[in-house]
């Protein structure tokens, strides 16, 4: 199937529909192209594909986006101009349908290797006629249906009300027969006109058998036996034998889709035919390739299937058939189709085998200059294509890259809200309850002292790329890092009213991975962290213009940072705040141990507590919850890779191998998971994701028996 039809089928849906539903049927259907090329061919279930994926996704009858698409296929060819044809194809409706075939004939010097349906009108009367359309196609009845109702109106200003009165298998070909109901005003009109003018001319002028058979050399006139007569001058040069056999067995009929038989040319009179020979032409003295099947419905199906070069070896001709009543016989008017000269020579034909008044013998010399100019043309126009869908496909990779480091500059949400225009002012917003944490490594300005600064950038490079790591796994987002200062918020910019909960499970995390840091470097034998956890109200927003950065404000940084600098190494020091959010949630979750009250500011204490141990595994955020920045990286390609922090490889002289062995691959975010999940399931990819399912799965789990879990490092995993 050409591009045309699917090219058709795509135009209408995003008319239709927007380009947001043609993204899904695409993906629905599997289709990555966004364009189609008119003269390419394409598979021929794909316009099925894309039909029945719009049906999924839009919810509408599959006859009905049919007979929609059908619809529209007139204005859709006005693209191309191929409208115009259709406009001075027929004087008349009738007309127009009995010359259909004759259309399609004209379509393959565009469309070379089409496979058309075949059309032939009966029945003809004032109030309409009987339509049989035939097809190799299954499924586009209601497709033509739109398709013959467009055209009546649009061409013809008629109504036409079509009434399906048969389907039927025939020669491997789908027959459908259809009543059309219009008012057929110039039926019997223009038909008693030309007999009146036909009885006048044949009083006055006679023509002989000779002149006849010359001004046609390629004509076969056979009689009902089907037995051939006689020939013209032209075919006796090549195929003198064939008087006396009978046509249905010397030749084969390609189209139209009929019986070769006489009752049914009779009734196709109007359409064009084309005949190919059962022998193949006779390329030298001594050979000559004959086809030995009897079977005629299967030679001629193997004529179909035959690429181009092969069906060269038969002779073609292609013309009309009418009835000549003083002969009692058919006249098969008909020219031989040349697809190049060197085809014409081997077939042992000459231009001047042509009549003079035929323009046949100027399109075969023509064919081969306009070939070479439409093979460039189509040529140029596939480049053009190709061309357009690299750029197409390097804008999309760009695009990828400058989404990637803005969502790790900032949170998607909030940076998609500044592209669509809005100001940072209008992005601002206060959040009820946050939790934040803060962390630091104990001793980092005397560890720098002794190493280079770039010794410096590559270990904080390592500890920063474990952390990314971990946030990506308990859906909170990391706000900045300071020198050795590594901020963290849960809670902003998404809501959740697990902020606490999931901040103390990163930050038990946080000292695990500090824990795993052994002998990354001779003067930094192990590395210690401290951390400190508040809850409280904030003002998020960006700040900033050539370099934004998505801020928090308000007195709770200001606690969570004195909560980190009083906590002790390798310890997790938490406000009064946290620690009752997370009684009153969900009680003896965590292991708390009272510590000293601490002064904030002005005289201001606050009760503080170190984190001891967690009951049960950690709690699985929901992927609403998650701004994870490596989400979007997942789907993307390899060469993207290079924008993310990936985990880097270190000279020997500066961390040992001992590095490597407790490096664990990251595993994919919580959105992924889910979205994995969703397609082992088999939904498709607009199904809404239920949060409140996710949370009350994670919400069960974590109510397993509760075996105290000690988050507090050892001395095993210092390596003592």
């Amino acid at each position: 199937m050409y591009g045309l039809i699917i090219d058709h089928i795509a135009t209408y849906i995003k008319e239709k529909y927007g380009e947001s539903t043609w993204s899904e049927v695409k993906f629905v259907s599997g289709v990555t192209e966004d364009t189609f090329q008119m003269d390419k061919k394409f598979s021929e279930g794909l316009s099925h594909k894309l039909i029945w994926a719009c049906h999924d996704v839009t919810g509408v009858a599959v006859d009905e986006l049919m007979t929609n698409i059908g619809t529209s296929f007139y204005t859709f060819l006005t693209k191309f101009e191929f409208n115009k044809v259709l406009r001075v194809l027929g004087r008349t409706f009738p007309q127009f349908l009995n010359g259909l075939d004759n259309l399609h004939e004209y379509l393959r010097f565009t469309f070379p290797k089409l496979k058309p349906p075949s059309f032939y009108c009966e029945h003809e009367s004032r109030t309409g006629l009987t339509l049989h359309y035939r097809s190799k196609r299954r499924g586009f009845l209601h497709y033509v249906q739109g398709q013959i109702r467009n055209i009546a109106k649009e061409l013809f200003q008629t109504e036409v009300v079509i009434e399906l009165l048969d389907i039927e298998q025939d020669m491997n070909l789908e027959h459908v027969i259809m009543r059309l109901h219009f008012n057929n005003l110039d039926f019997n009109r223009q038909g008693t006109a030309y007999r009146n003018l036909n009885d006048s001319i044949l009083e006055k002028v006679k023509i002989t058998s000779d002149i006849f058979f010359d001004i046609f050399p390629f004509i076969i006139v056979f009689n009902r036996g089907m037995r051939i007569r006689n020939i013209g001058i032209g075919l006796l040069q090549v195929m003198a034998g064939i008087v006396g056999k009978k046509i249905n067995q010397t030749f084969l009929l390609m189209r139209p889709f009929i019986r070769f038989r006489w009752e049914e040319i009779m009734l196709h009179s109007n359409n064009i035919f084309e005949l190919i020979s059962c022998e193949a032409i006779q390329e030298d003295e001594d050979s000559l390739l004959v086809y030995k099947h009897t079977d005629v419905d299967q030679m001629t199906e193997e004529r179909h299937r035959m690429v181009d070069a092969e069906r060269e070896k038969f002779l073609s001709l292609k013309g009309q058939m009418f009835y000549m009543e003083e002969w009692e016989s058919i006249c098969f008017v008909g020219i031989p189709v040349m697809s190049h000269l060197p085809q014409m020579y081997k077939s042992g034909l000459f231009i001047n085998d042509f009549a003079l008044h035929d323009s046949s013998r100027d399109l075969v010399l023509a064919s081969t200059q306009q070939s070479a100019e439409l093979k460039l043309l189509l040529h140029q126009e596939a480049q053009k294509s190709r061309n357009m869908r690299e750029n197409m496909n390097k804008l999309k990779k760009e695009r990828r890259r400058t989404d990637k480091l803005l969502y790790q500059m900032l949170p998607k949400s909030v940076a998609n809200q500044l592209r669509h225009g809005e100001s940072a002012v209008a992005c601002c917003e206060r959040f009820d309850s946050v939790t934040i944490l803060f962390t630091d490594i104990v001793e980092f300005t005397k560890m720098c002292s002794s190493l280079t600064p770039l010794e410096v950038i590559e270990f904080l490079k390592v500890i920063y790329t474990n952390f990314d790591k971990v946030i990506d796994q308990h859906g909170v987002y990391k706000v900045e890092t300071i020198g050795d200062a590594y901020m963290v918020v849960s809670g902003a910019p998404t809501k959740t009213e697990h902020d606490a909960e999931f901040i103390l499970d990163c930050a038990s995390q946080f000292l695990v991975e500090a824990g795993k840091m052994v002998n990354m470097n001779e003067k930094a034998p192990k590395i210690e962290i401290r951390a400190g956890v508040h809850s409280g109200a904030v003002v998020a927003g960006v700040v900033g213009l050539s370099m934004p950065r998505y801020c928090l404000f308000g007195e709770t940084v200001l606690v969570a940072n004195k909560m980190e600098q009083s906590s002790s190494p390798m310890k997790i020091l938490v406000s009064e705040t946290t620690h009752n959010k997370i009684e009153e949630s969900d009680p003896g979750l965590y292991q708390f141990e009272m510590r000293d009250e601490i002064e904030i500011k002005d005289d201001q204490m606050i009760q503080t507590f170190f984190v001891v141990s967690r009951h049960g595994p950690p709690r699985v955020p929901s992927p609403r919850n998650c701004e994870s920045r490596q989400d979007e990286s997942n789907n993307e390609e390899d060469d993207d890779d290079d924008l993310m922090f990936p985990a880097v490889s270190f000279p020997d002289y500066l961390f040992s191998k001992s590095l490597i062995n407790f490096q664990k691959p990251g595993r994919k975010s919580p959105t992924s998971e889910a979205e994995d999940e969703l397609k082992k399931k088999g939904q498709l990819s607009y199904t809404p994701v239920s949060d409140t399912g996710i949370e009350t799965h994670s919400r069960n789990s974590n109510r397993t028996p509760r075996h105290s879990q000690d988050i507090t490092p050892r001395n095993s995993l210092t390596g003592k």
